[in-house]
């Protein structure tokens, strides 16, 4: 039986966040690990950045 992802939307992040490059590099990756380790059992999947008005959104897949 296949059974859908869970689904969890980071950000927005604006452009500025980004000014420094390591530190936002830093934040997102704490910030996808501590999404993901939120709910026990489940596993990181994808990352897809969107770009909505110039602001970055994380889309996270995890397994459910």
């Amino acid at each position: 039986m296949a059974h859908s992802p869970n689904i969890r939307v980071l950000g927005p992040f604006a452009p500025a966040d980004f000014a420094e490059l390591a530190a936002t590099r830093t934040a997102l990756d704490t910030a996808m690990t501590d999404a993901a380790a939120s709910t026990p059992g489940t596993a990181l999947v994808a990352a897809e950045p969107v770009v909505v008005l110039g602001n970055v959104y994380l889309i996270l897949s995890s397994t459910a």
